[in-house]
């Protein structure tokens, strides 16, 4: 049976896959700097995600962790990573 939480994890999972992608081809376009900093960032962030839900799947380490506690810090880490990838490239940006 699929979770309301799991869907959430799913959801920004995706966007952020996605979000890593566009970041990716629009660097490698144009060479904006602010771009490298959003796709390391969303890189880092793909792997912490992936490995949370790999960590709650394979043992028991989160059973008494509240879900919506997990998603919520998800969704925390996904704004500062989309923050600091817009807002912390904008002095570099440039091409190389």
């Amino acid at each position: 049976m699929v979770s309301t939480i799991d869907t959430a994890m799913g959801i920004m999972l995706g966007v952020a896959a996605f979000l890593l992608v566009l970041s990716l081809v629009s660097y490698r376009r144009s060479g904006v700097r602010s771009m490298l900093l959003l796709s390391e960032g969303l890189s880092i962030y793909v792997i912490f995600t992936v490995l949370l839900i790999s960590v709650a799947y394979a043992t028991d380490w989160l059973e008494r962790v509240d879900g919506m506690l997990i998603v919520i810090a998800d969704a925390v880490v996904l704004g500062a990573v989309l923050v600091l990838g817009h807002f912390g490239g904008r002095p570099s940006a440039g091409p190389p």
